[in-house]
């Protein structure tokens, strides 16, 4: 079995580290190079700009390269809680979002005859709990507003279900190269280029980086997680979510993605002949004992489906507060996408969208509904509940030592992994971002934070942020 994302396999081996430079000047800087930012960039490619994309990895390594790739407007029961959290036609401007965002894409695979094995395909969503039947019929109601063309659903697994015929599924990687192809005459692109500080010099922005200086007049930011803590608070608006993902090759595989709303996360799409399988959803503050979640996704995946999986991995998503996504502008100039509640395909593409109409000074139906400066009363509720959960889990984290080994050191806690060579690995045990104790993954040999997501391979090397500094 192999613990990483089927993904992995359609990854291109790239040498070529275009990453020498002591200072930049540009008009835009693109601070990521996940969907997000490869779109933002697509989609400003033929302006009268000066562009540079930097990413802390390779193009394709990051968070994309871990998602299920589901391209739909059918998100478990959305509309429904977006109704009840903020009210009816907020509701209705997501949904006219996620529909803009899938015609966006389609749109841009066609016209530029990408080849991602983009599919449509039929969505289903169901409960098998009684006390989540009124959830489905409402949220189908609310569906059926929208002239959503939404049919009941049952089969000998699900009792209770609906289904539309009109989302779709790719790969993502596939997508991601094509898009990088694309802009790679008309923007410049750093790979291995972590952004470790934003400073504003009179109507500039000054970026510092492991290889350089970068001078901008304006700034998106597309990384997954921003790496600043003040003066936004994000960790305090948003919560993370992991998730495990399971795949094997099947004899029938279908044109369907499932989901459920149930208790446990039941959800599911296929690819070629592989069934993609994502279970044992939770926030990242509430389990971190991380070898028993992946043996539990792998025993669900063996129960539902009777055979082992070839490959399984884990996911991360940063789900806000009140349930919108956090995009557009920050303060002058700077510009921000995020938080897609585990729904980053559809929520992507749209972000990038806004972003470079912001940019141009477009109209977009979507400003105000998405606007990272909002305050509402979920918000700040949730926010409290939120600091309480990094509090419990970072006295938990302290506690937590069932590493390798571990070691104190002038009042320092290290922990130390010994590899199959019986090489000695050895980090400091607190995440530079907001000083959480790392918890050891025993099963992809990392470090990882349980308060906000910041992993870290063997060395102490960054693998993902919020951190910017190694450990």
């Amino acid at each position: 079995m192999k613990y990483n994302s089927l993904w992995s396999e359609y990854l291109k081996i790239d040498n070529n580290n275009n990453n020498n430079f002591n200072q930049i000047n540009t008009d835009i800087l693109i601070i990521g190079g996940g969907i997000t930012g490869l779109n933002s960039a697509y989609f400003l490619k033929d302006t009268n700009n000066k562009i540079v994309l930097i990413d802390k990895g390779k193009i394709g390594e990051g968070i994309t390269l871990k998602t299920t790739a589901k391209i739909s407007y059918l998100q478990q029961d959305i509309y429904r809680k977006l109704t009840k959290m903020h009210n009816a036609n907020k509701a209705r401007l997501y949904y006219n979002s996620q529909k803009e965002a899938i015609n966006l894409i389609a749109k841009i695979i066609k016209d530029n005859n990408i080849d991602c094995d983009f599919e449509k395909v039929n969505s289903i969503l169901f409960t098998n709990e009684q006390n989540n039947v009124a959830k489905l019929k409402k949220e189908k109601e609310i569906l059926s507003s929208y002239n959503v063309k939404v049919k009941d659903y049952q089969s000998d697994f699900i009792k209770h279900g609906i289904i539309v015929n009109d989302t779709y599924t790719f790969n993502p990687i596939k997508y991601l190269y094509a898009i990088k192809e694309l802009i790679n005459n008309k923007i410049a692109i750093y790979e291995n280029t972590l952004a470790t500080s934003i400073k504003r010099q009179d109507d500039k922005y000054i970026v510092i980086t492991n290889n350089g200086t970068i001078k901008t007049n304006k700034i998106v930011l597309a990384c997954h997680y921003p790496f600043f803590v003040i003066p936004y608070f994000f960790p305090l608006k948003t919560y993370i979510e992991r998730e495990y993902v399971c795949a094997a090759k099947v004899d029938n595989p279908q044109k369907e993605t499932i989901i459920n709303i149930d208790t446990y996360l039941y959800s599911v799409r296929y690819y070629q002949n592989y069934l993609i399988f994502g279970s044992n959803d939770h926030k990242l503050t509430s389990k971190i004992d991380y070898a028993k979640n992946y043996e539990k996704s792998r025993q669900e995946f063996i129960k539902y489906f009777k055979k082992e999986p070839t490959h399984i991995w884990m996911n991360q998503d940063i789900v806000s507060h009140d349930k919108l996504p956090i995009i557009g502008k920050l303060k002058d100039n700077m510009y921000i996408s995020t938080a897609y509640n585990a729904w980053g395909m559809t929520n992507s593409i749209i972000g990038a969208k806004v972003i470079s109409d912001l940019i141009q000074k477009k109209e977009n139906n979507y400003i105000e509904l998405f606007n990272p400066k909002r305050i509402n009363i979920s918000l700040i509720i949730n926010s409290f509940i939120g600091l309480f959960n990094y509090l419990k889990v970072y006295i938990e984290s302290i506690f937590h030592k069932n590493n390798p080994h571990y070691v104190k050191i002038k009042g320092i806690i290290y922990g130390i992994y010994i590899d199959k060579v019986g090489k000695e690995h050895k980090v400091k045990l607190i995440c530079p971002h907001m000083k959480c104790s790392l918890v050891f993954n025993k099963k992809e040999l990392t470090w990882d934070c349980p308060c906000h997501g910041s992993r870290f391979d063997i060395d102490g090397n960054i693998i993902n942020t919020p951190s910017i500094k190694k450990i």
